[in-house]
């Protein structure tokens, strides 16, 4: 078996593009919310509210980006420029093709809805006889041609994946390129997730289920994740994307590393397609499982980076999981979707790069919006303001999605 650590990382998100303006931005409580302007036009019971990135212009945010721009979809457009700042953030042009071959490298990309603006630009182009948009559906609606543009773009002849677990696919491809390179299929994965949900159609399935906020007020203090007074998610969008390298590797072209992968593990609940189960059962058999294969106790974990939605029932479902499988209340778990929404396939995997961002830096971002305790979520979830930390060894990732799907890894942080 062999060690993957975390060698490269890049983001696109509401607050703009760069992993480093993502960190930045969390660690001061910042949130990207607002009145939602591509859907400002359309009649819905409550106003539609979530973080979207204003003015993202292809052209600009990726050079080459003309040869892609028929070809991609809003969110895979969000992924090249992720993964580009990630490949250069790990330097691997210098090495793909001499230390590491071509086909040692592999990419692993996770999305929720695909290429669902796309496709609704095209039917509304149908049904209102306007101008057929000038891309490919094919391409851009599939969520199967995704990786093959980034693996074209850097010459990546190795295992490619797609994957599409619900809410959590950016985690789920990371834990994938983990496996893949810790049981030595590969040397690199380029992993991560993507998505551009923001969609009249799907942001009305989700406020018809009740899942999205109904709040009111300041857009900003929509999303309030563990708070006794929260009502909902918002919608979010962007991508994450995480260099994983074969510890031997990385040190042999003396690569910065942000950390190491240790554990991971996914579970299903096979109870219902919409709610988690509500003891959180399953969900805590992927921490402990995820634990056992890190070799670490339960009490070593210092951060729990969850998924905390700011929905009544998958919040309480969360806080069971995790104090179940850990044992205690009083570990920090944190929610960076009180600031910029659910990024649904990209959601994972940009907490997975705010991961490596805490266990570098020791900082925990702050869960925003937190104003009264629920009883149900007895936990700290660092209310408000990040807090300094003095260690941070240990760190979980947890996820779940609809159809009862569960993941959980483990990162440690790395001394050089």
């Amino acid at each position: 078996m062999h060690r993957v650590v975390i060698t490269g990382v890049g983001a696109v998100s509401a607050y703009g593009l760069g992993a480093r303006t993502l960190w930045r931005s969390v660690v001061s409580g910042r949130s990207a919310v607002d009145s939602l302007r591509s859907l400002a036009g359309y009649e819905m019971s409550s106003p539609p509210l979530g973080a979207e990135f204003q003015d993202f212009d292809f052209t600009t945010a990726l050079p080459g980006a003309e040869a892609y721009a028929h070809l991609t979809d809003r969110g895979t457009q969000f992924a090249l420029v992720a993964a580009q700042e990630a490949f250069d953030d790990a330097r691997l042009g210098s090495a793909l093709g001499e230390t590491i071959p071509n086909d040692r490298f592999g990419v692993y990309l996770g999305t929720t809805t695909a290429g669902i603006l796309s496709a609704t630009d095209m039917a509304v182009s149908h049904l209102t006889r306007t101008p057929l948009p000038d891309f490919s559906l094919a391409h851009a609606f599939c969520p199967g041609a995704w990786p093959d543009l980034i693996a074209h773009r850097f010459s990546a002849d190795g295992i490619m994946r797609s994957v599409s677990t619900s809410c959590y696919a950016g985690g789920e491809s990371v834990g994938l390129g983990f496996r893949d390179v810790k049981e030595g299929r590969t040397t690199v994965a380029l992993a991560g997730g993507c998505d551009a949900p923001i969609a009249i159609t799907n942001y009305m399935s989700f406020q018809i289920i009740g899942a999205t906020s109904r709040w009111t007020g300041d857009p900003a203090r929509a999303c309030k994740p563990f708070s006794a007074d929260r009502d909902g998610m918002v919608f979010g969008e962007g991508s994450g994307f995480l260099v994983l390298e074969d510890l031997d590797s990385a040190l042999a072209r003396n690569a910065r590393i942000y950390g190491e992968i240790i554990g991971y593990a996914a579970t299903s609940d096979g109870e219902d397609m919409v709610r988690p189960s509500h003891d959180g059962s399953r969900w805590a058999d992927a921490i402990r499982q995820a634990l056992a294969e890190a070799s670490i106790a339960p009490d070593r974990i210092d951060y729990v980076s969850c998924h905390g939605t700011g929905t009544r029932e998958n919040d309480r479902a969360e806080v069971r999981a995790i104090t179940d499988a850990l044992g205690r209340t009083d570990v920090p778990i944190g929610s960076i979707k009180s600031m910029i929404g659910h990024a649904f396939g990209g959601a994972s995997a940009l907490e997975l790069v705010c991961l490596g961002m805490i266990l570098v830096d020791k900082i925990l971002p702050p869960t925003i919006n937190y104003s009264a305790p629920d009883p149900e979520c007895d936990i700290d979830c660092v209310p408000n303001e990040a807090r300094p930390v003095t260690r941070c060894d240990y760190a979980l990732k947890t996820a779940t999605g609809f159809g009862g799907s569960n993941m959980a890894l483990v990162m440690a942080g790395w001394e050089d």
